[in-house]
């Protein structure tokens, strides 16, 4: 082998390990985004699974407008000990009452602060 040989050899070996650190790299960005993702969407709908079951219509929106959550809230309501990092917030709004409609529109937004990740979820409940 000649010197230029040895010279592009190593030329083309750094640039495949430089491409393959940035693909690294944005690998594991991405896989710690999509757990943050997964989280976040697990900690909404259990959120909405625990309005949907409570049984008294008129007390809804004082019980749980404007209620945030974080891993360090000890009566979380489902517990996020486990999420941290993350923040739950839940907002409910009255449309209504009406002759013909009145109902809760329940939104959960859950963030996760160091991927900036977002997850919002809603759920609509009528009078019962």
């Amino acid at each position: 082998m000649t010197l230029i040989e040895v010279i592009i050899s190593v030329m083309i070996l750094s640039g495949v390990l430089i491409g393959l650190s940035n693909f690294t790299r944005r690998f594991q960005s991405l896989t710690n985004n999509h757990e943050a993702l997964a989280i976040a969407s697990e900690l909404a709908t259990a959120r909405l699974e625990v309005v949907a079951q409570h049984r008294v219509y008129l007390t809804l929106l004082a019980t749980f407008d404007g209620t945030v959550e974080t891993s360090a809230t000890t009566a979380a309501n489902p517990p996020m000990t486990q999420a941290i990092g993350h923040t739950r917030t839940t907002t409910v709004v009255r449309n209504g009452p009406t002759s013909t409609a009145d109902y809760l529109t329940v939104t959960v937004t859950v963030t996760h602060q160091p991927t900036s990740t977002t997850v919002r979820k809603s759920l609509v409940i009528a009078a019962f």
